[in-house]
């Protein structure tokens, strides 16, 4: 039995002896395999890590270039000036008085004017703009407006040069498209008789004409600057002085005409300067809102605002001019024509609750504008003119828009003796205006309106359109339409 024990235990320990290297080469082989497993993960790994790298320098290449792109855009849009575009358009449906001298056409449609404009600027120190008219007094060629670039330095110092607005009087600020009256737009309603007898001095004319003695623009530089955020406001400035001998003298027996020049003499033309200058008041310490005409060169003042803002205005104006020179100092007693004007003029629009309420009055004198004849020779001739508006609207939509009515008058005074066919002579050329109008705003530029304009001849001037046998006194009502886009 021991022995078989023996045997038993000997043939175990040669198995064990057997077995123990083969288990051994088959550790040693999954070793090896973990091995290479573990070095392909690593390397794997590696190239991982070597790619999202390879990915983060691509993104922050690509961010870099989007960067410089955004740069290089930005550089180029500071380059280029931003510019506003429009367009404004004013037609009417007229109905006039009869009067067959003067204007064959008494019912009728027409378009009074289609204009284009342009604004833009370039940074914060250059503006400009520029407008291009065709209008029906023109025959609808197309004529320059207006036009002009602005350099602000400061809010309280800003130099504009151009044809632009003379900046003497409230009159020739405002945007005539937005006057609650249509028929305060300039001479367009003014029967023809009345503009005959008022060649030489009518405040109303609008545009540009050497020979008139008031012009809304002119060729010229202006200096101006808006102090304490508005509060005050002026304007100076130099423009081409306009000399002309057309519709200088009234006669006794009627009508203006061209003065005489002297022998050997010239008119002389824009051989010096015309002078213009202007101060506003706007109370801001009391909720008023100064209107931004310094700032923006095209901006035209409104009669409202429609409730947008409340403004409220006080203004006066100097204007100064020689027109005539060379005239027969031994005919009219003096050679020449120098023209002193002055202007003032309070603008107010307040909303009271659900209602937008406005007045604007102003006063304008000019002297010496003329000679006219008398009795004992010739004498220099001056015309003033004072003018009131009035609007209520309401300050609620109905519909799409928002109902109103104005109200308008004016009167003209200008020197002048007429002697009638009885021999009995009146004093002074005197008109004046009345007008109302309905009018039905969708915005401030844009609305349609019906109204009537009446005028009316007194003095001199009645005397004048009797022998004549022209009326002295016209109604016009119309239908209008006024956009801007």
């Amino acid at each position: 039995m021991k022995r078989v024990c023996g045997l038993l235990f000997a043939f175990l320990f040669l198995f064990s002896l057997s077995v123990i290297p083969a288990l051994a080469a088959d550790s040693s082989k999954e070793v090896e395999q973990l091995k290479s497993e573990v070095q392909k993960l690593l390397k794997r790994i590696e190239d991982l890590e070597k790619k999202q790298a390879e990915t983060t320098t691509k993104v922050a290449e690509t961010e870099k270039k989007v960067i410089d792109v955004e740069k290089v855009t930005d550089k180029g849009e500071k380059k280029l000036p931003k510019v506003d575009l429009s367009a404004q358009i004013r037609a009417f449906y007229l109905n006039r008085d009869e009067d067959k001298e003067h204007d064959y056409r008494n019912n009728y449609f027409e378009i009074y004017k289609f204009r284009l404009g342009a604004k833009g600027e370039y940074g914060k120190l250059i503006q400009f703009y520029g407008m291009l008219d065709a209008n029906e007094s023109e025959n609808y060629s197309v004529n320059l407006w207006e036009a002009a670039v602005q350099f602000t330095l400061l809010p309280e110092l800003v130099l504009e040069i151009g044809q632009t607005r003379v900046p003497f009087s409230r009159h020739n600020f405002t945007a005539r498209h937005q006057s609650p009256v249509m028929s305060s737009d300039g001479n367009y309603f003014l029967p023809t008789q009345f503009k005959d007898a008022l060649r030489a001095v009518n405040p109303y004319v609008g545009g540009y004409r050497s020979s008139d003695p008031f012009k809304r623009n002119d060729y010229e530089a202006v200096v101006k600057g808006s102090i304490k955020e508005g509060m005050f406001k002026y304007y100076v400035g130099i423009a081409n002085e306009d000399r002309s001998k057309s519709n200088k003298v009234w006669s006794l027996t009627g009508g203006f005409g061209d003065a005489t020049i002297a022998t050997g003499e010239s008119v002389k033309d824009k051989r010096s300067l015309e002078y213009d200058a202007r101060i506003e008041f706007t109370p801001t310490m009391f909720g008023f809102k100064s209107e931004g005409t310094v700032s923006d060169p095209s901006l035209r003042v409104k009669q409202t605002y429609l409730g947008k803002m409340d403004t409220m205005t006080f203004g006066i104006g100097y204007h100064h001019e020689k027109h005539l020179n060379g005239a027969d100092q031994s005919k009219y007693g003096e050679s020449s024509l120098s023209r002193d004007a002055w202007a003032a003029d309070f603008s107010f629009e307040k909303l009271f609750g659900k209602y937008i309420t406005g007045l604007e009055l102003g006063y304008m004198n000019f002297a010496n504008t003329h000679f006219y004849q008398n009795a004992d020779g010739y004498e220099k001739g001056d015309a003033w003119t004072t003018y009131a508006d009035a609007h209520l609207i309401y300050g609620e939509k109905i519909w799409m828009g928002f109902p109103g009515i104005g109200f308008r008058y004016e009167h003209i005074n200008i020197d002048g003796e007429y002697k009638n066919t009885e021999g009995v002579t009146k004093k002074d050329l005197v008109y004046q205006r009345y007008g109302a109008c309905l009018s039905y705003w969708f915005n401030d530029a844009t609305r349609v309106g019906i109204g009537a304009d009446y005028v009316k001849a007194d003095d001199a001037l009645k005397a004048y359109f009797k022998t004549k046998k022209w009326e002295d006194s016209t109604l016009v009502w119309y239908l209008g339409v006024y956009a801007q886009f």
